[in-house]
């Protein structure tokens, strides 16, 4: 399916990039001029100007590798991870790329919905084998250098799941229930019914490339994209399970809670994206891909909340 970019990465200790397309799993590539939509809208959780979203950001996790875990043999309550900074996971990115310095340590988002139960992007939970080789992790914010215990949950098993993009079908989730009930949890209000307007205003928080968890807003709910016109009639139908916006997200949003930014509410699950970055050739290596901020060019998809099966 043209524009089917999941917004999930597959991060390794290092990244091989051997064509201009990318390392991640974004491999069509849109037309246009120039990831972001107009400004770079990402900051980190902590500073965002909204307290009640920061507080939102204690049900947010970020998908890890179990085997990128290890429990400090000399205190079983220091959980550690290795320090791979993003310009060594992705050798090939531009110097000048924000958030280079910072760790990349996973490649998906999930948030609560009730205190055991986490809810993702279809494929970022796939089967039984990625529900046991993966950990949740909540609070990787900047500056992290460690976890307790209570920050790491287990995947004990997937109550719904759906991967499906199709002519006639879109859905792409994940509920998964953990293996206890996540310490700090906080609510997360979810649309019941309906559907978000046109130019709603939206907040994504979840952890872009891997990296400490960051909130970005500037973003509505939009119209059909230039991709969706070509075929509208089939995308009004499909539209019923989702929505497009225009939120400056990468690889690892998927699974990212879309937050309408008026009421607080959870609007739907990022699930797909344009091409994250691109090769140029003056610079030499990979820089973050920019679209110009219009309604045509809207290509983040949005999974809406309210047709995820067991959601109360």
């Amino acid at each position: 399916m043209k524009g089917s970019i999941r917004k999930s990465i597959l991060i390794s200790s290092i990244f091989v990039i051997a064509t201009s397309a990318g390392a991640f799993e974004h491999l069509p590539v849109i037309s246009g001029e120039d990831l972001i939509y107009g400004s770079d809208n990402r900051v980190e959780i902590d500073q965002y100007s909204d307290s009640s979203f920061i507080n939102k950001s204690n049900s947010i996790a970020l998908r890890v590798p179990k085997k990128r875990l290890v429990v400090d043999r000399d205190n079983e309550n220091r959980i550690l991870f290795p320090n791979v900074v993003l310009k060594n996971a992705m050798p090939q990115i531009c110097e000048d790329e924000r958030f280079t310095e910072q760790v990349s340590l996973g490649n998906c988002s999930g948030f609560l919905v009730s205190p055991t139960t986490l809810v993702t992007a279809g494929h970022c939970m796939v089967n039984a084998k990625e529900c046991s080789d993966n950990k949740w992790v909540f609070g990787f914010k900047e500056g992290v250098t460690e976890f307790s215990p209570s920050q790491v949950y287990s995947c004990k098993s997937i109550t719904a799941q759906k991967y499906v993009y199709s002519d006639k079908e879109v859905n792409d989730y994940a509920v998964i229930e953990l293996d206890r009930p996540v310490k700090g949890f906080v609510k997360l209000n979810t649309r019941k019914f309906g559907r978000a307007l046109l130019n709603t205003p939206l907040v994504v928080i979840g952890h872009p490339l891997g990296l400490p968890m960051k909130a970005t807003d500037g973003a509505v709910v939009s119209r059909m994209n230039d991709l969706e016109r070509e075929h509208p009639i089939k995308s009004f139908l499909l539209r019923d399970h989702y929505f497009t916006a225009n939120l400056d997200s990468y690889g690892g949003n998927s699974g990212s809670p879309v937050f309408n930014a008026r009421n607080g509410n959870v609007e739907g699950i990022l699930v797909q994206g344009a091409e994250d970055f691109i090769y140029s050739p003056e610079k030499g290596c990979m820089q973050s891909r920019h679209l110009s901020d219009s309604h045509w060019n809207t290509y983040e998809k949005v999974m809406r909340i309210n047709k995820v099966p067991g959601i109360r």
